[in-house]
């Protein structure tokens, strides 16, 4: 394997476990609103509750920036494939 391909299978790693990071912060914040706010109602401090589920909201937004990160280097590293530049030149585009 050359380095090219191993960074792109390091970022392929990287990017599934911030999805992963993504797909659990929507989760709970479905929670915390579905749980706490709707189905307790008045057992449960709203303003705490809302912060709570800003920070998280903020924490999905930093993961979904690092994965526009990880995603832009793999198109990067992808170009640099030998395969990815002899369909290049073959493209009609």
């Amino acid at each position: 394997m050359n380095s090219v391909q191993d960074k792109y299978e390091e970022l392929v790693g990287k990017e599934d476990t911030l999805i992963r990071g993504t797909r659990t912060c929507e989760k709970a914040l479905y929670l915390l609103k579905d749980e706490l706010l709707y189905k307790q109602r008045g057992e449960t401090c709203q303003d705490t509750l809302k912060e709570v589920c800003e920070w998280i909201q903020q924490r999905e937004e930093k993961l979904r920036r690092e994965i526009f990160a990880v995603r832009w280097e793999m198109t990067v590293l992808a170009c640099q494939f030998p395969s990815a530049n002899k369909q290049a030149e073959e493209s009609p585009l």
